[in-house]
This record gives structure tokens, sequence and C-alpha cells, in this order.
């Protein structure tokens, strides 16, 4: 592999490992009141702070609770610890997850 080559993939591997994603989170889950609190400590534990959460139970009788998560400028790492966090949560019954990288 030649120099140039060579720090090419260096600084590729270093950008992917400093860059930062932005990641949306939509978690379904029967109503709870413990819920959120629930979602929202893994997040904080890895010390991030989510840019938005929404939750709504207005679907349907009331019975499902929808709650939408965003985090902007983490490491794609964090993101994806984040993703697990929420799919081991105490009564989730689904996560959708976008990351993507942010402009």
């Amino acid at each position: 592999m030649s120099s140039e080559a060579h720090s090419a993939a260096g600084a590729a591997q270093s950008q992917s490992v400093t860059a930062t994603v932005r990641a949306f989170f939509l978690i379904t889950a029967p109503t709870d009141p413990g819920l959120l609190p629930r979602l929202i400590e893994p997040i904080a534990k890895l010390g991030a702070v989510p840019s938005r959460v929404h939750a709504s139970r207005e679907a349907g009788e009331g019975l499902e609770l929808s709650v939408e998560l965003r985090l902007r400028g983490v490491h794609l790492r964090t993101a994806h610890l984040v993703e697990h966090a929420l799919r081991a949560v105490v009564g989730v019954r689904q996560v959708m997850a976008v990351i993507e990288h942010e402009p």
C-alpha cells in the first residue's frame, strides 16, 4: 500500500470515529406511567440529551403509547447503544430506528 493510500485510509477511519449522526427512534409500548423515565434513563447514562421527546396515546383507546425520541450530534456507537438499550426496556413492543450521518 502506498503512503498516500495509507494516509487516506487513516483519514477516513479517523473521520468515521469523530463524525456525528442523528438518530430517530419510534417506540411503541402499552401505556404505563413508568415507561418514559425508563426510556430516557439509558440515554442519560450514555451522556446524551434528546433533541426531541414526544409521547402520545391518541390512537385507539389510549392503551398504546407511541414515543418519538431524536438525538443529534452523537457518535454512531452511542446511537447503536441507545437503540439496543431501548429494545431492552421492559414493556417495549417495538423500536424503529433511523440513524443518519449529519451533513
